[in-house]
């Protein structure tokens, strides 16, 4: 069973092959074959603005060795027209490559960002229950944004480089072979340190990559964890470790900075070299004279035309020692998640229910979230459509993760879980989960309106129905007491509401969906007691007509139930009636009588 890939120490690059690197991207240029035209256009301007460099050398020639020595006023007028008609294109061309490239660029990311967030919806609990959000969070919005250079500009320097590499080529070696073959002498060791950069980079930009979202992961959980950080006056503490973070961060950049800081001015040392020889031997042969003399004019159009020979070497050398690194390094950080698939197989023909009566059969049901640490073991219910069934017990004996078996969060270890006789590992979860309501025991809003809260399951119902839900979870009452009612927005994670307000916005919501399973996960245990009588009589009314399961720790919610189950030890240890559970005097008696006396209740 695959658990999700291992990302290894801290320090540590993972091995991968030139053929994974490829890989890479190969499945990151699919991102641009759908805009193909677009392209095609940024690589014309590319294109058309490498041929008017070329130009300027030769006007310099001209100027040099015709209009300053002929006094041809005329001349210099043409040269400084076309010079400037030139510059007026290439700006002209240079806007609407940035603009077209940058809208280009964004598309992909917008794409490639969809694309994760849409897989990342397929994923099970399990995968986010090992994951940190701020390291979920870092992939689907940093690392993206950094592989945009990659999948547009990366892409568009090279071509666009080699392109005006070749015409330099060309132009400066029917200009004069002897000279242009100077200007390769330190071309061999400008590929050898480009080849040891790239490989030497990759590996420190991807731990970069990381202490990113190791220190998105401790920001989203501090700021989540606010209220306790401030009630155990833990500031200070949260500093320290947030210097400490924020260090590693530091560390890692420098670490790639020390890299590529070195790799830059080394590059432009040697591109500096090659002109250095190419003047002097341009200005030996113009001294010496002879048939390969060149007149001032040709000479400095030549080295003006090596600058150009080395700019687009300058290019692909950043492209392949820094930019491709980097992004390449994002890129599998991103892959890695969208190469994840659900820890549970669903078959191709996945059985798709329309609608489910709520029948539920558990047999020789055993799992564990580790393998060596069973959490329930040889577990036979059988529960009737429309019957209302409490799970009792103490807590982490079961009851939630028997609950999320039923839910197919997860897939059992040994036995069956199935739903009107069908095995829920021939379900979709999807279409499975559209007939089940869950009220959490830690109720969770999102932060927009209680309206759009209450209807999140149903975001076309109409107004009526949402009051309606609300009436029946005792919220409507306090919802309209609020200044803007319905259109309260709760905040991040409800946190303008209390908890009991938030748990019965979570129980209107699940009510509203109007589920043929309902399960209650402690549904009342956040609030008071005459909050908590509204929401049983409620709840005794909404369990009529559905399967209902009952999750409690406070046996009071027990009353509304047809059949209680006790689970100890991850077994069913009892299971009756609340009258024949107390009259057997057993575990549920027992807590029972005692949740009544910690109340101050005469037995």
């Amino acid at each position: 069973m695959r658990h999700g890939h291992h990302f290894g120490p801290p320090g540590e690059e993972p091995d991968k092959s030139k053929w994974e690197m490829a890989r890479s991207s190969a499945r990151l240029l699919k991102y641009v074959k759908p805009y193909w035209l677009r392209v095609v256009l940024l690589l014309l301007l590319i294109v058309a603005m490498a041929g008017l460099q070329l130009v300027h050398p030769d006007l310099i020639r001209r100027l040099i060795d015709n209009a300053i020595p002929n006094r041809d006023f005329g001349l210099l007028i043409i040269i400084v027209l076309v010079f400037l008609g030139t510059i007026l294109l290439s700006s002209a061309f240079r806007f609407l490559h940035s603009y077209y490239g940058h809208e280009l660029g964004q598309r992909l990311v917008r794409q490639l960002r969809n694309d994760l967030y849409e897989h990342l919806q397929t994923l099970s609990v399990r995968f986010f229950e090992e994951k940190q959000t701020g390291e979920v969070m870092s992939r689907v919005v940093n690392d993206t944004e950094v592989v945009e250079q990659v999948i547009v500009h990366a892409v568009q320097t090279l071509i666009g480089s080699v392109l005006l590499l070749v015409g330099v080529t060309i132009y400066i070696f029917l200009t004069n072979a002897r000279l242009a073959a100077l200007t390769l002498i330190p071309i061999p060791v400008m590929c050898a340190t480009v080849w040891f950069f790239s490989h030497r980079l990759k590996g420190r930009f991807r731990i970069f990559r990381q202490k990113v979202a190791d220190l998105n992961s401790f920001v989203h959980d501090r700021i989540a964890g606010v209220r306790v950080v401030k009630l155990f006056t833990g500031e200070r503490q949260e500093q320290s470790h947030f210097e400490d973070r924020s260090r590693d961060y530091y560390d890692a950049f420098m670490d790639a900075a020390r890299s590529f800081t070195v790799f830059f001015p080394l590059m432009q040392l040697l591109s500096g070299t090659g002109t250095l020889i190419v003047i002097f031997a341009g200005g030996w042969m113009a001294i010496r004279g002879g048939p390969d003399v060149l007149t001032p004019g040709q000479l400095m159009a030549f080295v003006l035309l090596v600058g150009r020979f080395y700019q687009p070497i300058g290019e692909i050398s950043r492209l392949l020692g820094h930019m491709l690194p980097r992004s390449l390094a994002a890129a599998d950080r991103i892959f890695e998640f969208m190469d994840e698939s659900s820890q549970f197989d669903i078959p191709p023909d996945a059985t798709k229910p329309h609608r489910i009566e709520g029948r539920i059969e558990i047999e020789g049901l055993s799992f564990g979230y580790d393998e060596n640490e069973p959490v329930l073991d040889n577990i036979y219910l059988d529960i009737a459509p429309n019957e209302t069934v409490a799970l009792v017990g103490p807590s982490g004996v079961g009851k939630t993760t028997l609950v999320d078996l039923i839910c197919r969060f997860y897939d059992p270890e040994r036995g069956r879980v199935a739903i009107d006789g069908m095995d829920l590992r021939e379900v979709d979860p999807v279409s499975l989960r559209r007939h089940i309501g869950m009220v959490l025991q830690e109720p969770f809003l999102f932060n927009t309106t209680i309206k759009e809260n209450i209807a999140y399951g149903r975001p076309d119902a109409p107004e009526d129905q949402i009051w309606a839900a609300a009436r029946r979870a005792g919220a409507d009452e306090f919802i309209r007491k609020l200044p803007d009612g319905y259109e309260t927005v709760v905040g991040e994670r409800g946190v303008k509401l209390s908890v009991g307000q938030k748990q019965r916005i979570a129980i209107a919501r699940a009510l509203l969906k109007d589920p043929a399973i309902l399960v209650l996960d402690e549904a009342t245990s956040s609030v008071d007691t005459i909050t908590e009588r509204k929401i049983q009589k409620a709840l005794a009314v909404a369990a009529r007509d559905r399967t209902t399961i009952l999750i409690a720790h406070r046996l009071s919610t027990t009353d509304i139930a047809d059949r209680i189950i006790v689970l100890e030890d991850g077994r069913i240890t009892e299971s009756g009636t609340q009258e024949e559970l107390l009259a057997l005097g057993g575990s549920f008696a027992e807590l029972y009588n005692m949740q009544r006396l910690d109340a101050g209740m005469e037995l």
